[in-house]
């Protein structure tokens, strides 16, 4: 039994005034795909109708509201640091190591972009010339 069904068979008047207001005609016996067609038609809207009406709301609403109040503080507090690099120091060690790491390339050996590039060149003009003649 999936979502739609325990809510159509559990609460049917509430599915019932649920589909009804997205004006489609309530059918008893196809409630739960009428249910789900709302979900997939309507998206977060119909979600939050379809949820709203579900039997076992009481259940689940202490872990909204948590939930609800979790992001709440995070909200609060990406906004209160919104000014946490007013100073630019950050912004100056990254271009740093952006410099760094341009002037020193890698020792590990291995080719960078550049080199790459030219060997592909070479490469792609190799075989033009090959199968030209």
């Amino acid at each position: 039994m999936n979502l739609y069904q325990y809510t159509a068979i559990n609460n049917p008047n509430g599915s019932r005034e649920v589909v009804e207001s997205f004006g489609i005609r309530a059918d008893r016996k196809k409630l739960p795909r009428q249910l789900a067609y709302i979900v997939s038609k309507h998206g977060q809207d119909g979600l939050d109708k379809v949820s709203s009406i579900h039997p076992d709301i009481s259940l689940f609403q202490k872990q909204i509201d948590d939930f609800k109040e979790k992001i709440k503080k995070d909200c609060e507090e990406k906004t209160s640091n919104n000014f946490s690099n007013a100073d630019g120091q950050s912004i100056k060690n990254e271009i740093s190591s952006l410099k760094d790491s341009v002037n020193n390339p890698r020792e590990d050996g291995s080719k960078s972009k550049s080199e790459l590039l030219i060997i592909g060149g070479i490469l792609v003009i190799g075989l033009a010339i090959i199968f030209k003649k």
